[in-house]
């Protein structure tokens, strides 16, 4: 029997999020006498554990840091492993990455999960394409995880012909409805409002997420829905301006910031509609997992929720930055919960058919066995122990 593939597993975080999330469903399914997975990430994550308990070696590397040394320490990591194929996740880990594969012979990976560079300075957006598509050119096959995300980097110059396909994201749905069956956290654990009709989102609390218009559309809502209560789970960089925000509104009774929840799935049956105001997706987790559980969402019309939502099926699309159109959107479903029921079977079986982990892991796995076919061992740098 052939030794196993070794590949490098490249991220910017180990922290609760998409890309951690979509890498450890992918090693879950990868059959572990054809594959040998490191990963390579930042520490202090609850995501390095969680590769570990599924047999991966986990190393430390500031992949989310520009730096030298960065990238002195993946190519380190790639020849001290042996690594016989690095797949990066996220732009750091792409930049380092594919440097360290051109320099040991290697092929590359990376997936673009979303093309976020919108909220940029002109100059810094220019250069951050420019770079992109040079390391294009460094790269065995750029992976989109939705035909909207690869029809938007087809127009920027991010998809070159021959070296790009799409792997559309997927779930462990089972896992999601058992964790939501069995571990849920009620609403008096979330501290949510008796008697509330809840709108929520689970999501990383960064500008691309919109979350402050999700809360601009809070009063609007509020004066149709009075019993209305607004549950974010998450954190980030924008959490001390979005409670800011919140108490400016005279919301914060019917804000509920949970934190950042490990397993976020368990607090989905304390929503009544799953809410997205995000500005763009690759092919966001967090509304599949939603719509898993039979949730009806909102979301905007952007890149990953088009590819993800039915408009008028399985919920309701928006434009993007309107809070008026949010918070109508929301109440007209809160004030129909025949419809919601509706379309929260509807996206469950959606998701069923179109957005199954093991499809997606079995894709990525074939990937690997043509990207390891088209570069012979004998091409290879030998690894340097």
């Amino acid at each position: 029997m052939p030794a196993p593939l070794r590949v490098l597993e490249l991220l910017v975080s180990s922290s609760l999020g998409g890309g951690p999330a979509h890498v450890h469903d992918v090693i879950a399914r990868l059959p572990p006498t054809e594959f040998a997975i490191t990963v390579g990430a930042p520490p202090g994550g609850p995501y390095v554990e969680a590769f570990q308990r599924l047999g991966a070696d986990v190393v430390e590397v500031a992949a989310d840091r520009l730096s030298l040394g960065a990238l002195r320490a993946v190519v380190r990591l790639v020849r001290q492993r042996g690594t016989e194929l690095v797949h990066s996740h996220g732009k750091g880990a792409g930049l380092y990455g594919r440097l360290a594969a051109r320099a040991t012979g290697i092929p590359a990976i990376h997936t673009f999960h979303g093309l976020h560079y919108a909220g940029y300075p002109a100059g810094l957006r220019f250069a951050y394409l420019a770079l992109e598509r040079g390391l294009s050119h460094l790269s065995h096959t750029l992976v989109h995880v939705s035909e909207s995300q690869a029809r938007e980097a087809r127009r920027l110059g991010l998809m070159p012909e021959g070296r790009s396909r799409v792997i559309v994201n997927g779930i462990d749905a089972a896992r999601v409805r058992a964790l939501a069956a069995e571990r849920l956290l009620p609403r008096e654990a979330l501290a949510l409002p008796q008697g509330a009709l809840v709108i929520g989102t689970i999501a990383r609390f960064d500008p691309v997420k919109a979350l402050d218009v999700l809360l601009d559309a809070f009063p609007a809502l509020a004066g149709r829905v009075p019993e209305v209560a607004l549950l974010l789970v998450g954190h980030g960089r924008e959490e001390r301006r979005l409670h800011a925000r919140a108490h400016d509104l005279r919301m914060t009774r019917q804000v509920v910031f949970a934190g950042g929840i490990p397993d976020a799935a368990r607090c989905l049956p304390a929503m009544d509609v799953f809410v997205s105001a995000s500005l763009g997706e690759g092919l966001p987790l967090t509304l599949l997992e939603a719509m898993a559980c039979g949730l009806p969402v909102v979301a905007t019309r952007v890149p990953g929720h088009v590819d993800v939502v039915e408009d008028g099926v399985t919920g309701l699309l928006v434009p993007p930055r309107d809070p008026a159109a949010l918070a109508e959107a929301i109440a007209l479903l809160l004030g129909d919960k025949p419809r919601r029921r509706l379309m929260g079977a509807a996206g469950r079986e959606r998701v069923a058919r179109h957005f199954s982990a093991d499809r997606m892991a079995a894709e990525i796995a074939d990937l690997y066995r043509q990207a390891a076919g088209s570069f012979p061992a004998e091409d290879r740098e030998r690894p340097r122990v």
